[in-house]
């Protein structure tokens, strides 16, 4: 599994369409049982006037979660683009250099 940074993005143009509810707690559920997939982890919130929302997967590929959110309809009314990430911290550039 590869984690993914999602950057969910106000639509253009979007009119204000009536959607049916986000199956939330649904998502939820899905992603801490075991059972492969897209798996949701974490979701962040920037001050209010920033309208982005951004969101921490693990999954297989990109369009596992593009299918999740439109399954759970999870901020369905923004636009999500996944980028694949590699984390890494100060720990880690210590343990590089250990040696060295």
């Amino acid at each position: 599994m590869a984690r993914y940074l999602v950057v969910h993005t106000k639509r253009d143009g979007d009119d204000e369409a009536v959607r049916p509810p986000s199956r939330l707690l649904a998502l939820a559920k899905a992603s801490v049982a075991a059972g492969g997939g897209a798996c949701w982890l974490k979701t962040w919130t920037p001050d209010p006037g920033d309208e982005r929302i951004f969101s921490m997967w693990e999954a297989e590929s990109a369009a596992q979660i593009e299918a999740a959110l439109e399954r759970y309809g999870f901020l369905d009314d923004l636009d999500a683009t996944p980028l694949r990430v590699h984390e890494w911290g100060p720990e880690d550039v210590i343990a590089a250099n250990e040696g060295a």
